[in-house]
């Protein structure tokens, strides 16, 4: 796959069981052998991986929910946007 950047789109993979626990969720790797736990930051990045948002309009939405800048909020968000992608947790469109 290409290098993520803020033009990326991704989705996530409709393999993956999702549950919600308390403001975080959790997600079931699709090969069944390992879980994820997203903390209340992540869970609101994973419910805008829709598949028609680029990861620019992500980082906007953290701006506006979140006290940090834009700067900060695209470089974390493509550093865990490259970890879903590495644990076929997304994939891009």
């Amino acid at each position: 796959m290409k290098s993520i950047n803020l033009d990326t789109i991704l989705v996530p993979n409709a393999a993956c069981p999702v549950r919600e626990i308390g403001d975080g969720l959790i997600i079931m790797a699709p090969t069944g052998t390992a879980t994820h736990t997203l903390e209340e930051l992540g869970a609101f990045v994973w419910r805008q991986l829709d598949g028609q948002r680029t990861l620019r309009q992500v980082a906007e939405a953290i701006v506006s929910e979140y006290d940090v800048t834009l700067d900060a909020a695209a470089k974390d968000l493509c550093e865990f946007a490259s970890q879903l992608v590495a644990a076929e947790l997304v994939g891009a469109q």
